[in-house]
This record gives structure tokens, sequence and C-alpha cells, in this order.
């Protein structure tokens, strides 16, 4: 495993990975690991959805567009037909 030195913990922040340790019998490094192997997952699904909304949005929509434009009939009509029922 790579080593990784956080300098700067916010005090709070630092007493509350400490208590968490103590609480579960794991060390300070144990409960750190945890918390940012968890934190990361949240941020990339974070950034995910934003990249989803934006770049990826916008060529889905350029996609679409070019599909409607396709000369057949089934396809030209795509998204277009009002629903059944």
């Amino acid at each position: 495993m790579t080593d990784l030195t956080i300098h700067n913990i916010r005090p709070k922040l630092d007493e509350r990975l400490r208590r968490l340790a103590d609480l579960q019998g794991f060390t300070v490094d144990e409960v750190a690991i945890e918390a940012l192997s968890i934190g990361v997952d949240a941020i990339e699904d974070r950034v995910r959805k934003h990249l989803l909304n934006t770049r990826e949005q916008v060529a889905l929509k350029e996609a679409i567009d070019q599909i409607q434009k396709v000369p057949d009939a089934a396809f030209g009509m795509i998204g277009k037909l009002p629903p059944r029922g």
C-alpha cells in the first residue's frame, strides 16, 4: 500500500476520526482509509452526475437530432408520436 500523509486536518475532523476508531476498536488509520474510500466514491458519483448533465447530455441530444434526420419513417418518428392509450 502507498503511504499518504495529510496535513492541516481540522481539529473537529481529527476528533471525529479518533472517536470512531476508539468506538470500533480500529486504528485511526483504518478509520481514515474507510472514510476516504467512502468520500471518494461519493465525490466520483457527484462528478459523474455533473458530467452526465453537461457533456453527455449534449452528446445524447446531438445523437437524437441526427437519428431524427434519417429519412426513414420509423426512425424519423422517434419521440414524435403521442403515447397510446
